[in-house]
């Protein structure tokens, strides 16, 4: 079969495979809602259309290429919306569930061929599954002829338009009957003896004329570069960064020996201009590498459709500000977190039909996700109108695993108790599922939050709802830090895990098993001095006031001891080099205008390595 693969393995051919690999993905992520908003509207033709287009889109590049198995695959997808874009059949569940289990296929061959250049994947049964569903439609003989929209399973609202990504020339081509009857085979074209054949495609129809329509397409507005071409340039910008600091530092002190001079005042002229210009230039290269997060929410309507089908649950996704955008290197790593918390929603949150009609509530649930821009941080919410969380159910089920004394549980504040359902181990499923019940999702939320220096709230009442507020950073590369003085060193807090600085008297710090604690707003805080790790020596203790810097690590707050706050600035985060490696509780340094080099705190660590 290795003539198969010959296309994919061609230097020659490797950009445009790269392109057929993302525009399929593109087109596959755009298919993902389509597909859950065809159940609520399956006599859309709007709709469909839209739908047999992309899939016929991937049947002629598949071929192109040569993929047999994804070709075949989509063929028989087209197969089935041709007929009930002409009206033939009505969409039902049997159908529905057809067209989905080949869009699965589908994305697990596209990305087999992406890892392996190859289309190692079974098909034969999702084929055979594609081929009954056309008999049945061809006969009409089907267990249940119930159309989808009599009893929706999941409906999707959304707070913006869907965006059309499918830019093909397959669009133009109106007539069913020229697309029906269409063939698309491969040909190679020998040319001068010694040269490499030419591979074209070549449609061939049964029509005698066609249209010569000029289109401007979207993508000659767009460039694709590479990601590490963005990183190298971002990392030019840092340093830039740090150049501008120090020029402003050097300004600075220019301004203090010669004060009125000309010399003096054209320097820190210049020196605003070329901090406006830096900040310009930091904010655009950041925007090269901002994705918009509806790259991930759109994959949801289709895991809540699964789901509430799984549960016999009916559930209402809305979306909003899925044109909010963040750093690519988060959109990567958020998504998991975000499906617990929305299985989450499901499972335990929204009730079952019946039970909601019961307490007056609407038979279909409600789970809202939502992102927005706070400063330099987003703001990420997954809302139900569930059941909520019972504080005190938590505390017996903690107690019965003995993750939990009696005595601590009594003193615990609401927003603690809630924060058990973080505690490794602990679920309040009664069995397991392929849903929940193994007590593993909550932590991974915890653990993933943390690790992107975030922070992630809790709001619940009972019988009304739940939501989960995850906050993060926009970027992970160049941050906002809180300096901050302990001894005689300055070191940086990284400002998006601080939550608030106070000032408590020295006399209003006391001990709970040892560790010394506040009580802020009626919640009891453990103090935190890293001064022991980072110099082997305390706080200075002398003075009647002690500074506090209140950070939160996934659902967990902490104050930690300051002798002195200097500021709040921009800061590059700089590695340590290969001579001093990996430092635990140490996230980087960086360089301030005066030269000298501080350490940045990774907060998550280094707490972790002092509560351990």
């Amino acid at each position: 079969m290795s003539d198969e693969y010959s296309l994919l393995n061609d230097p020659e051919m490797k950009e445009i495979f790269e392109s057929f690999i993302v525009e399929t993905r593109e087109i596959l992520d755009a298919l993902d809602l389509d597909l859950v908003e065809l159940e609520n509207k399956p006599e859309d033709s709007d709709l469909l259309n839209k739908i047999f287009r992309s899939f016929h889109t991937i049947k002629g590049t598949s071929g192109f290429l040569g993929l047999i198995k994804l070709q075949k695959v989509t063929h028989r997808c087209e197969d089935i919306l041709n007929k009930l874009r002409k009206g033939d059949n009505i969409l039902n569940l049997i159908i529905m569930d057809g067209i989905l289990k080949a869009f699965d296929t589908i994305k697990l061959l596209v990305d087999t061929i992406n890892e392996t250049k190859t289309e190692n994947v079974e098909v034969e049964d999702v084929v055979l599954q594609l081929e009954e569903v056309v008999k049945m439609m061809e006969t009409g003989n089907f267990v249940s002829q119930t159309p989808i929209v009599e009893e929706p399973v999941i409906a999707v609202q959304s707070d913006t338009k869907q965006e059309d990504v499918i830019e093909d020339t397959d669009e133009l081509l109106e007539d069913e009957d020229i697309i029906e009857e269409e063939k698309i085979e491969t040909i190679a074209i020998e040319q001068i003896p010694g040269t490499k054949p030419i591979v074209k495609q070549v449609v061939e129809t049964k029509s005698t004329e066609t249209k010569a329509v000029t289109t401007q397409q979207k993508g000659d507005n767009t460039i694709r570069v590479d990601v590490e071409r963005l990183d190298s340039l971002l990392n030019l910008v840092s340093e830039l960064v740090l150049g501008r600091n120090s020029l402003t530092q050097i300004s600075n002190d220019f301004a203090l020996q010669y004060e009125g001079t000309k010399l003096s005042r054209d320097l820190a002229e210049t020196t605003r201009h070329i901090d406006l210009m830096t900040t310009d230039l930091h904010l655009a290269i950041m925007k090269t590498r901002m994705v918009k997060i509806g790259k991930v929410f759109n994959r949801f309507p289709r895991l809540l459709r699964d789901l509430s089908k799984e549960m016999g649950k009916q559930v209402q996704l809305v979306i909003k500000g899925e044109e909010t955008e963040l750093d690519k290197t988060l959109i990567d790593e958020i998504y998991d977190p975000l499906v617990h918390l929305v299985r989450n929603a499901v499972d335990h949150g929204v009730e079952l039909p019946d039970r909601r009609e019961k307490v007056g509530k609407d038979r279909t649930g409600t789970v809202i996700l939502a992102a927005e821009h706070e400063g330099n941080n987003i703001i990420i919410s997954i809302e139900d109108d569930g059941g909520g969380i019972d504080t005190e159910k938590l505390k017996e089920k903690a107690i019965s695993k003995g993750l939990l004394t009696k005595e601590a549980a009594a003193e615990l504040s609401k927003t603690d108790a809630l924060n058990i359902i973080f505690l490794p181990g602990f679920s309040t499923a009664e069995k397991v599922t392929n849903v929940s019940g193994r007590g593993v999702g909550m932590d991974v939320v915890k653990t993933n939050v943390a690790k992107l220096r975030g922070i992630i709230n809790i709001e619940s009442e009972v019988g009304k709802g739940t939501k989960f507020i995850i906050k993060l950073p926009l970027t992970l590369a160049i941050i906002q830090g809180l300096y901050v003085q302990i001894k005689n060193e300055i070191i940086v807090i990284p400002l998006n895990s601080v939550i608030e600085v106070v000032r408590v008297p020295r006399n209003q710090i006391y001990k709970v098993n040892k560790v010394d604690c506040i009580k802020l707003r009626d919640n009891v805080l453990p103090l935190i001095d890293i001064s022991n790790v980072l110099y082997k020596k305390k706080i200075d203790e002398h003075s009647g006031w002690q500074y506090v810097v209140i950070v939160g690590i996934a659902e967990k707050r902490y104050g930690i001891k300051v002798d002195h706050l200097i500021g709040q600035k921009e800061v590059v985060i700089k590695n340590l080099g290969n001579y001093l490696g990996n430092v635990e509780g140490i996230a980087g340094a960086t360089i301030m205008g005066d030269g000298t080099v501080v350490m940045i705190v990774d907060i998550g660590e280094m707490i972790h390595k002092l509560t351990d």
